[in-house]
């Protein structure tokens, strides 16, 4: 009986203190859920946010657009997320665009949680990300030997693109090809849409209930939370089965 009891009280203590620690997430879960759940009426996916320092949380910007050029051509992504190819929209890709790579007929295009492959006339062949087996956080993209290497982790990776494996670490002192960035032309930039209104309060209401307004770290936290509040759950139903069990036990 006194075993069970310092189990209660355990389990009790310990159910507080997590309840305070997810009381606010919480709150902040309901009421973006709340909120999402009436974006129809609200018009939110039509209202957008004009704040230029949440702009750049998202890594984008309404000023230089980040662009490689490609012999001729020039792959940029707009601050809506979108990859260009000179003016031609391409497909959207998810994170910032951290480089590009040509190797033989095809285009790379590499952004932080993405790794889109395209055709030379702009047609988007692969979207590749963290579900294909892809390093994350991607950090650069470069060539060794005419192949596609990946860096993510301060590490190189090659990439073979027939078998999707990018498990291969780049072999050591290997010389690697990597295209700066540079300035997309004022004839180009001026071709594509402006980015002013881009970030609508639909989006931003779920990355913050999903957590990727943080990025990829806000995911995982948001993971955790879902977690502690299972906890929550479970500790909540052990004290009730052990609470019940003692008064069926002192009842005559």
């Amino acid at each position: 009986m006194r075993r069970r009891s310092r189990l209660v009280g355990v389990l009790w203590r310990w159910h507080r203190r997590l309840g305070l620690l997810a009381a606010v997430f919480a709150l902040v879960l309901a009421s973006t859920g709340i909120v999402l759940n009436h974006s129809p009426e609200l018009g939110l996916d039509r209202r957008f946010v004009d704040w230029p320092w949440l702009s750049r949380t998202y890594g984008d910007s309404s000023g230089e657009m980040p662009a490689v050029q490609l012999g001729a051509r020039w792959l940029s992504r707009a601050a809506n997320g979108r990859v260009y190819l000179d003016t031609l929209e391409v497909a959207p890709c998810n994170g910032r665009q951290v480089g590009a790579a040509q190797a033989g007929e095809l285009l790379y295009v590499a952004c932080a949680e993405e790794l889109l492959v395209i055709t030379a006339d702009g047609q988007l062949l692969e979207s590749l990300s963290a579900g294909s087996g892809l390093p994350m956080p991607l950090t650069g993209i470069g060539l060794i030997d005419g192949g596609v290497v990946l860096q993510a982790d301060g590490t190189w990776w090659l990439a073979d693109m027939d078998r999707m494996d990018f498990g291969g670490r780049a072999p050591g002192g290997a010389q690697i090809s990597q295209l700066a960035a540079g300035r997309l032309p004022a004839a180009i930039r001026d071709g594509i849409p402006a980015p002013e209104q881009w970030l609508s309060w639909e989006r931003l209401l779920l990355d913050v209930h999903s957590g990727r307004v943080f990025g990829h770290l806000g995911v995982l936290w948001m993971d955790v939370v879902g977690l502690l509040l299972a906890t929550l759950a479970l500790s909540g139903i052990a004290m009730w089965w052990l609470h019940r069990r003692r008064g069926s036990q002192r009842s005559p």
